[in-house]
């Protein structure tokens, strides 16, 4: 037996002790995330010591959390440093935690509205601004412009459509018959947004979740403008009606159950 595998594990037993194929580690290996401890130079054959098979175990653990082959050889060329796989894993925890907040949210069937106050996530969005006023004006302008942007080729974010609303009128207790500028947002991811468009911060905001058509959008916006006043809470931006589940989420989804937020940005107090 050659001397120099004498002690080391060939690629067939190394794959069995960690429960994978001899492909998955030559895959390992053409990503640059492992280096058998020899290779002979007349077969071509692999061979790997303990060290190798414990580097092998954590890699399918990073894996496991969803670390990309990337990020997971950052580790290992960082010396072990874990402070970068921490803050993508801790972003990852907190988009699963909304997520699971809304399909909660999406789960009830209160017929009640909900008041609470909640952090709105930094988004960056596409925006255009138009003068409405109905509900199904809002709509079509929503739709056209989310369709404007798939056809630019931005890459679309998965946070909800919302519109920013220049009003004021639900903070003195009415509601106008007058048309309004609104802004309509459609997020997309950060690194490929155009030029145009624009990060909303994260904030604090106070919040009006409503269930159902939109027959009761008026009075969650009167009941927004009288918790924020009996709150003593003042507008830090325009408010925005966030639409979580409405009509261009599925053409299959009863209106009974559509979901919305209107909210109104506050200053942290």
């Amino acid at each position: 037996m050659d001397d120099k595998i004498k002690g080391l594990f060939p690629i067939t037993q190394a794959a069995a002790a960690c429960g994978l194929s001899r492909s998955t580690l030559m895959r390992m290996e053409e990503k640059g995330l492992l280096t058998p401890a020899y290779i002979s130079p007349n077969s071509g054959r692999r061979y790997y010591d303990n060290h190798n098979i414990s580097r092998i175990l954590q890699i399918q653990q990073f894996q496991s959390m969803g670390f990309n082959a990337k990020e997971t050889s950052a580790y290992f060329t960082q010396g072990g440093d874990v402070s970068e796989l921490l803050a993508i894993l801790e972003d990852k925890l907190s988009l699963l935690q909304r997520n699971v907040e809304e399909l909660r949210i999406r789960a009830s069937t209160s017929p009640d509205m909900s008041v609470q106050m909640i952090t709105l996530p930094e988004t960056v969005c596409c925006t255009r601004r138009y003068t409405l006023l109905t509900v199904q004006e809002k709509y079509d302008a929503m739709y056209d412009f989310f369709h404007e942007c798939v056809e630019n080729g931005y890459v679309l974010a998965q946070e909800p459509l919302f519109i920013i609303n220049e009003r004021t009128d639900y903070l003195e207790g009415q509601i106008s018959t007058e048309p309004y500028p609104l802004h309509v947002c459609v997020p997309v991811q950060p690194e490929s947004a155009p030029e145009s468009a624009v990060r909303f911060p994260s904030c604090k905001a106070l919040s009006v979740l409503f269930y159902g058509d939109y027959n009761r959008l008026d009075e969650a916006w009167l009941r927004l403008g009288k918790e924020a006043k009996e709150r003593g809470l003042v507008p830090a931006a325009l408010p925005r009606g966030i639409a979580i589940v409405a009509p261009y989420t599925g053409r299959e989804i009863d209106p009974g159950k559509y979901c919305s937020r209107i909210v109104m940005p506050v200053t942290e107090g």
